[in-house]
């Protein structure tokens, strides 16, 4: 939890929309007093957005709160932006990370700047990252693939069909996986998933965004961190163990924090 010296400072949030092809972003800009470093955060995909909401805007916070500046958003489709989910794709939510963080890089160009995702969001900061956007990158949790994300999240939600559902409307995962495959849409958590999202999902690959780097982060020639997270980050991560009570994760924002340092360190200081 954020101490009582930390409570005590104004953390100044300025919510706006940001413009970007037919939709606009809903945003968060959490500004830092003498600001040392800024931070995109790029976060988890549809309704995994509502469970890891609180302990995502508590890390924006801790961060402000010890001098970094950070930008949160909304995809287009999802959360309180605009825009219809099931006209989407990976290919849109890839240009909403890459528009911010262009603006984000140009706003204070002098200082350090760090794109950090959360699961599917990791894959979408890698690919933003890999397109030279951002001095750092720190992923949390990435899937290998966003198909594999999907996956879980349909077992998820087939599973608690089976508990709430009549038998006439449950459905397992391996229906929903054959209906979207056969082309038809699927109502999940409240977001109806299109067959195009589901094809497109297969192609949005960690092992092909960051390629042999993967193996060896330091051919980036920019820092890259990735951390996965266990169960004990739930809900940050692991949403099925929402029942859970919420945890203090101060821990790790802790962790996190100690390492940002090495992660926003440029080229010119690296070498020093």
């Amino acid at each position: 939890m954020l101490n009582d010296t930390m409570a005590e400072i104004e953390l100044r949030e300025d919510a706006r929309y940001f413009a970007v092809p037919g939709a606009h972003l809903y945003t968060v800009l959490h500004q830092a007093k003498d600001a040392i470093g800024r931070v995109l955060l790029v976060g988890p995909f549809a309704a995994e957005r509502h469970f890891s909401y609180h302990p995502w805007v508590r890390w924006a916070r801790y961060l402000a709160a010890r001098g970094y500046e950070v930008l949160r958003f909304d995809y287009r489709g999802i959360g309180e932006s605009t825009g219809v989910f099931q006209e989407m794709s990976f290919e849109h939510w890839l240009e909403d990370v890459r528009l911010l963080a262009d603006w984000y890089q140009r706003r204070s160009p002098s200082l350090p700047f760090l794109i950090h995702g959360l699961e599917v969001g990791a894959l979408l900061a890698a690919a933003a990252f890999r397109r030279d956007l951002g001095d750092g990158l720190l992923l949390w949790s990435p899937p290998p693939t966003a198909n594999q994300a999907l996956r879980s999240a349909l077992v998820r939600w087939a599973g608690l069909e089976q508990i709430w559902d009549s038998l006439d409307n449950r459905k397992s995962a391996a229906e929903y996986i054959r209906e979207l495959e056969q082309g038809i849409p699927v109502e999940v958590q409240g977001y109806e998933w299109s067959a195009r999202l589901w094809h497109d999902s297969s192609l949005l690959d960690l092992h092909s965004i960051l390629g042999t780097e993967l193996q060896d982060p330091t051919n980036f020639g920019r820092p890259v961190k990735i951390d996965k997270l266990t169960k004990e980050a739930a809900p940050l991560v692991w949403p099925h163990l929402m029942y859970q009570e919420m945890r203090d994760l101060d821990w790790l924002y802790t962790q996190t924090f100690d390492s940002l340092p090495n992660l926003l360190a440029r080229p010119d200081a690296r070498l020093a």
